[in-house]
C-alpha cells in the first residue's frame, strides 16, 4: 500500500497571498500528528501569481463580492442578475482602477476567461484522483472559487469525498450550502479541530455509512442532518504550531526571490473566543458564531511555537489571528520577548483599554502594528457599541502607540442606532486637537453581520433588515440557493435617524483631510520639550502655521504631570503644591491655568480628568 497522502486540504482566492493559510496549517499540523498523511494546496498563490500579486491584493481587500463575481462564471453565469453586476457596482471597478490601473473592461476579461482557465488548469496540473478526501476552508471571498473547484474535481473523480468548512459554514450558512450543492459531501459546522480529524479517520477506514461525529452535516434520506458538537475545543497544548511546509515549498516555485527575502509573515493563533465579548457583545460584531467562550494558549507555549516557527520558517514576522490578544501575554510573554532583546515584528488584536505601560511592553517585545478596535471617539457611540472604553481611553491608546512607534489599524464607524448630531459634532471639535496622532484607516457607515446582536435582535436595536447584502444576489443564482441563509452581511435601515447627514459628511471630510496630511512629508506634530523649570510646547497641526511657545509653572507642572496618565483636578492640586513647597499654588490660579491649555488644545479633559495630548520629545522612558 502506498505511503503517499489520501488527504487534500485546498485555500482559494481570495486568501491574501502574504501569508500561508493557517486554517490548512493548523489541520495540517494536527492530521499529521495522527499519523494521517496530508497535503495542503494553497492554491490562491497560483491566482495571485497568474494576475500579479498587486491586482491581487488589491481584490483581495474589496468589499461588495467583487472576488466572488470574479469567479462566478463557471457556476452563475445563468443567474439573473450576474451581468448585471458591473453596472450595479460600478464604484467598486473605479476604486481598483484609481488604485491599480486595471480597468473594468480588464476585470470583466478576467471573469469570462482568466478565472475559469485557472481553475482548469488547477484541475489539470494536480492529481486529484490520488485522494480519497478534499477539503476546501472559505472565508469571506473564497466561497465561489472554493465551490466551483470543488465540483469540477467531483465531476472528474465522482468518488472523492468532498468536505468544506470555515466561517463561510458557520451555522445555517453550512447547512444551506450542503443542501444546495450535490458534490458537497459533508460540512463541519464551526471549530474543526475534533469533528474534522474524526471523519477523516472514518472515512479513511471505509466506514461511510457510519453516522459521522457530532459537528459535522450530513445528507440522509434526501435531508440534511445535524448534530452540534456538544464541547468547544480547549486542548491548544496538543495542537502544536501550524504546518506551512507545502505553502513554502510553492512560494519557492512561485516566487524564489521573494520566499528567500525577509518579508515572510507566519499568521499565529494564541485563542479563541473573546474575553470582552464574554461580558459584552459589541453590537455590530459577527465573529466567534460558535461560542465567545475565551480559550488561550499558555504564554510559555506561545513562547516555544514562536521559536519553533521562527527557526523553521527563517522568519521573526508574526500576525496573531486572535480577535482580541490575551491580557497575560503582555507580562508573560511580550515582556520575555523584550527581556531577550529580540527583534521580531508582531501584529495583534486588542481591547483600546491599553495604559503607557502595557504599550510600551508590547513594542519592546515587537508588537509593530496593532488593530486597536477604537471604532469611534464619541463616548453616546462606544456606550451603544457596547466596546467598555471611553474615548479618553482610545486618545492614550493613540498617544503612546504613536510615541513608541507601533502602528495602528483603527476605523471610524458611524451610522448607530441611538447616535445624536452631538456625537457627530464632539468628533468634529475634537479632531484638529489631535491631527497629530495616527489617522483612521477608514471612515464609513457599520455593517449589519450575521451573529452580531444587531443581526440577531434588530428591532430592538432600533434596525430594521431589509435582506441579505446587496451583492449577493449578483453573485449566486437565488433559484439555487436561499440568499437568506448564505448571507454574512444584510442591508438594513434604522427605524429613526436622528443625525443630520451633513454632520456625517463634515466628519467624513476632516477624517479624509486628517489621512491626506499623514500621506505627506510635512506631518502634522505636538510635542514638548521639558527644561527645569520649564517646558516648551511645538505645536504643528496646522502644518502651514507652527507654534512654539514656552509654559511656566503650574502650566509646566500641569504638562508633565497629565502627561502618563489622565489625572484628576484633586491629584493636579495635591502633587503640585507638594512639589511647591512653600511656593503653594490656589485653586483659582490652578483652574486658570487649566483654561489656558485647554483651548490651546494641549489638554483634553473628559469628566474632571485631564490628560496631555502633547507627546514628550524625551524618548528615555
Amino acid at each position: 500500500m502506498s505511503d503517499s497522502p489520501r488527504v487534500a486540504l485546498v485555500n482559494m482566492p481570495f486568501s491574501s497571498g502574504k501569508y500561508p493559510s493557517i486554517q490548512l496549517g493548523t489541520l495540517a499540523s494536527l492530521l499529521k500528528a495522527q499519523g494521517i498523511g496530508v497535503k495542503t494546496y494553497h492554491l490562491y498563490l497560483h491566482f495571485a501569481y497568474q494576475i500579479g500579486p498587486p491586482l491581487y491584493e488589491v481584490l483581495c481587500e474589496k468589499r461588495g463580492l467583487l472576488g466572488e463575481w470574479l469567479f462566478s462564471h463557471m457556476l452563475f453565469r445563468d443567474s439573473p442578475q450576474n451581468s448585471e453586476y458591473t453596472r450595479t457596482f460600478k464604484p467598486i471597478f473605479e476604486a481598483v482602477a484609481r488604485e491599480t490601473g486595471y480597468s473594468q473592461s480588464y476585470l470583466e476579461e478576467l471573469k469570462l476567461q482568466g478565472a475559469p482557465q485557472y481553475l482548469t488548469r488547477m484541475l489539470t496540473e494536480i492529481d486529484w484522483g490520488r485522494y480519497t478526501i478534499v477539503g476546501f476552508t472559505s472565508t469571506f471571498d473564497q466561497n465561489v472559487a472554493s465551490l466551483t473547484m470543488a465540483k469540477l474535481i467531483k465531476d472528474l473523480y465522482p468518488s472523492i469525498t468532498i468536505v468544506f468548512g470555515g466561517a463561510n459554514y458557520d451555522g445555517e450558512m453550512g447547512l444551506e450550502h450542503l443542501r444546495a450543492w450535490p458534490w458537497i459531501d459533508y460540512v463541519v459546522v464551526g471549530e474543526g479541530e475534533v469533528p474534522f480529524p474524526a471523519l477523516v479517520r472514518q472515512l479513511l477506514d471505509g466506514k461511510e455509512q457510519k453516522e459521522p461525529p457530532a459537528g459535522v452535516a450530513y445528507r440522509k434520506d434526501n435531508a440534511v442532518r445535524f448534530k452540534p458538537s456538544p464541547h468547544l475545543f480547549t486542548e491548544f497544548q496538543k495542537t502544536g504550531p501550524p504546518d506551512y511546509d507545502d505553502y513554502f515549498e510553492l512560494l519557492d516555485q512561485v516566487d524564489p526571490q521573494r520566499s528567500q527575502s525577509l518579508n515572510r509573515i507566519l499568521l499565529y493563533e494564541g485563542s479563541r473566543g473573546c474575553w470582552w465579548g464574554e461580558k459584552h457583545h459589541c453590537t455590530f460584531c459577527g465573529l466567534n458564531a460558535q461560542a465567545m467562550e475565551f480559550r488561550a494558549k499558555p504564554p510559555a507555549q506561545v513562547f516555544e511555537e514562536f521559536k519553533v516557527l521562527s527557526s523553521r520558517y527563517n522568519t521573526t514576522r508574526f500576525r496573531f489571528v486572535d480577535n482580541i490578544i490575551d491580557m497575560k501575554y503582555i507580562d508573560e510573554l511580550f515582556a520575555k520577548l523584550a527581556e531577550e532583546r529580540l527583534d521580531l515584528e508582531v501584529f495583534i488584536e486588542a481591547k483600546s483599554n491599553l495604559s503607557k505601560r502595557q504599550i510600551q511592553t508590547l513594542a519592546h517585545g515587537g508588537v509593530k502594528s496593532m488593530q486597536p478596535g477604537i471604532e469611534s471617539l464619541s463616548q453616546n457611540q462606544l456606550t451603544e457599541m457596547k466596546k467598555g472604553v471611553s474615548p479618553l481611553q482610545n486618545l492614550q491608546t493613540l498617544k503612546w502607540s504613536l510615541y513608541y512607534d507601533i502602528h495602528l489599524a483603527w476605523n471610524i464607524l458611524l451610522g448607530f442606532p441611538g447616535e445624536t448630531n452631538e456625537d457627530y459634532r464632539r468628533q468634529i471639535d475634537l479632531i484638529p486637537s489631535i491631527l497629530h496622532f495616527q489617522p483612521p484607516e477608514a471612515v464609513g457607515e457599520i455593517w449589519i453581520e450575521r451573529f452580531s446582536p444587531y443581526w440577531k435582535w434588530p428591532q430592538q436595536n432600533g434596525i430594521r433588515i431589509t435582506g441579505p447584502g446587496l451583492a449577493y444576489e449578483y453573485v449566486y443564482d437565488p433559484r439555487r440557493v436561499n440568499l437568506n441563509e448564505i448571507a454574512y452581511d444584510f442591508e438594513y435601515e434604522l427605524i429613526e435617524k436622528r443625525v443630520d447627514p451633513s454632520l456625517m459628511e463634515e466628519l467624513t471630510r476632516l477624517t479624509r483631510e486628517w489621512q491626506r496630511l499623514h500621506a505627506t512629508d510635512d506631518k502634522p506634530f505636538l510635542y514638548y520639550s521639558k527644561a527645569m523649570d520649564f517646558v516648551t510646547v511645538f505645536d504643528g497641526r496646522a502644518p502651514d502655521k507652527p507654534v512654539k511657545q514656552r509654559y511656566d509653572w503650574p502650566h509646566a507642572f500641569i504638562i508633565e504631570f497629565c502627561n502618563d496618565a489622565p489625572k484628576y483636578f484633586g491629584q493636579i492640586r495635591g502633587e503640585l503644591n507638594d512639589r511647591a513647597g512653600g511656593a503653594g499654588f490656589d485653586e483659582a490660579t490652578i483652574k486658570q491655568a487649566l483654561n489656558e491649555l485647554l483651548p490651546k488644545r494641549i489638554l483634553y479633559e473628559e469628566k474632571g480628568r485631564y490628560f496631555t495630548l502633547a507627546l514628550p520629545v524625551n524618548r528615555t522612558f
